[in-house]
């Protein structure tokens, strides 16, 4: 018998064993160390090779679960994330201690009529107003599901300041879309933004040609917008817009945001962020 494969670790040993054997081509195994050869008889070559050839075109995708432990999406524990999330949480209750939330709704939605109007601050405030403790609470998920691992990408700084530009954006363009008295309120438009650039990240990623396959992440995201779009109160133009907005953003600022490099990066980002969304809340007043 002679060598087909050399220094193999076990896994892909063990894979390329079956391959072979369910197409009836006999195989020995010589272990050197902690890697494997793969004997097969001189006849039988070029056969297994065309079947281990064509097993990997087939399932061009075998490698994804390795690609994905490369990227560092590693966890939704992201203390900035947990502020949001804590800063959504107090604010509602603060609306409902104080009997204020009919009016807070009222002066801070994304009225679509009044940010044609001039008062574009709502379309910033309006990410911290929820109808209920159902809204507030799916909303509160969203963020740690897909604005978390985004942050821990981008930074405590760049990572809140791109949600809200994104969830800002999405929010004027429904608005512009309705022109009417149509009123959004929810972190979700931020959400699908959040959702939107997890899809840029993977679709700008360096060193991979454009290829048919890029853009799966792509149809990922838009179905599951679809999916997290149901219900009877829910604004889906204002979650497309905000997916849209943060695919968008998302492949223009992950490039640029790996050429430019500061030390002082994060705390401005995010100085700006905290500056921009108090002066939202103070223009109405």
């Amino acid at each position: 018998m002679e060598k087909l494969f050399i220094g193999l670790p076990v896994k892909k040993a063990d894979l390329i064993i079956l391959i072979l054997t369910s197409q009836n081509i006999e195989t020995r195994v010589e272990q050197e160390n902690n890697f494997f050869n793969i004997l097969v008889n001189e006849t039988d070559m070029e056969k297994a090779r065309i079947m281990v050839e064509t097993y990997y075109k087939e399932n061009k995708f075998f490698g994804l679960k390795q690609k994905l432990n490369q990227i560092p999406i590693s966890s939704f524990k992201s203390y900035p994330a947990f502020c949001i999330m804590g800063l959504l949480f107090f604010f509602h209750a603060a609306c409902i201690h104080y009997q204020v939330h009919e009016a807070m709704i009222l002066k801070y939605g994304a009225s679509a009529f009044f940010i044609l109007q001039g008062e574009t601050y709502r379309a910033i405030t309006a990410l911290f107003l929820h109808s209920d403790a159902r809204h507030l609470t799916g909303n509160m998920a969203g963020i740690l599901i897909f604005a978390a691992p985004f942050i821990s990408l981008s930074g405590f700084g760049v990572g809140p300041f791109m949600l809200l530009f994104a969830g800002t954006l999405g929010n004027l363009f429904n608005a512009h879309l309705y022109k009417t008295a149509h009123l959004s309120i929810g972190a979700s438009t931020a959400v699908m933004g959040a959702a939107g650039l997890l899809v840029a990240f993977q679709v700008t990623q360096k060193g991979k040609p454009l290829k048919l396959n890029k853009l799966l992440p792509v149809f990922a995201g838009a179905l599951m917008v679809a999916m997290f779009s149901h219900g009877e109160r829910t604004d889906f133009m204002a979650h497309f817009f905000g997916f849209l907005s943060g695919l968008g953003s998302g492949i223009i600022f992950f490039p640029l945001n790996r050429t430019f490099q500061f030390s002082q990066k994060q705390p401005l980002a995010l100085v700006i962020t905290i500056l921009i969304i108090a002066a939202s809340f103070l223009a109405a007043t």
